[in-house]
């Protein structure tokens, strides 16, 4: 009878077809920051992030290392267990561990010391995932203050300040990058407080809670 769905206009027509009213909550985090406000955008504007879980095909961490792997003036921070894909690490064990632009570490607590760094120390997040509900990975990224560069399917609104992969193509990936590494200083750091003024607003605990609670007094009076 009912739908509840984690994502955005986008993730809500691919169910289109079940013609059930559908509930959107919006995704929660696990973590919060503050924002950034002395980051060397200057510095930063050369370093980018994928990150991501299970199923690195699926989140467009292929196209992601070829592309940066043909731009060696920018660095990539790969975030993601790439050891439990066997094949992928195989066929991309140059791109991942021996192309000095690319620094790939594995598995990162979103809660640590190592990802504030990065976050401190990066632009964007490049992440051209091919379809999700809302991806977490994005919520969580810009919590931390950093620009989404993603594609439609990630299931997350960009507003004015991301910047959306529509085609998730090595050479669109590539213009991208080079795109945010041109834009001005100020620019660039107002992308990154509204993105973090965004998830702030729409992707925490207490709003999950409220919208969730929104929804089960509607079922609960619904049935009186």
């Amino acid at each position: 009878d009912f739908t509840t769905l984690l994502g955005n206009e986008v993730t809500e027509s691919t169910y289109a077809y079940a013609s059930k009213k559908i509930y959107r909550i919006p995704l929660s985090t696990t973590h919060t920051y503050p924002f950034p406000e002395n980051k060397d955008i200057e510095s930063a504007k050369k370093n980018f992030l994928w990150l991501g879980g299970v199923g690195l095909v699926h989140k467009g961490l292929d196209l992601v290392l070829e592309a940066f792997a043909q731009m060696p003036e920018y660095q990539l921070y790969v975030c993601g267990d790439v050891t439990r894909e066997k094949d992928f690490e195989k066929l991309y064990w140059k791109e991942l561990y021996e192309t000095a632009n690319i620094k790939t570490l594995g598995k990162v607590d979103i809660g640590g010391e190592t990802f504030r760094k990065i976050a401190q120390t990066s632009i964007a997040l490049i992440y051209p995932s091919c379809a999700e509900g809302q991806a977490g990975s994005v919520v969580t990224s810009m919590h931390a203050g950093l620009i989404p560069a993603v594609s439609l399917r990630s299931g997350v609104d960009l507003g004015d300040f991301g910047v959306l992969l529509e085609d998730n193509t090595g050479e669109e990936i590539r213009q991208t990058v080079r795109s945010l590494a041109c834009m001005p200083n100020n620019e660039l750091k107002e992308r990154s407080r509204k993105a973090w003024e965004y998830a702030r607003a729409h992707h925490t605990r207490e709003r999950f809670s409220e919208e969730y609670t929104k929804f089960v007094t509607m079922l609960e009076s619904s049935n009186r």
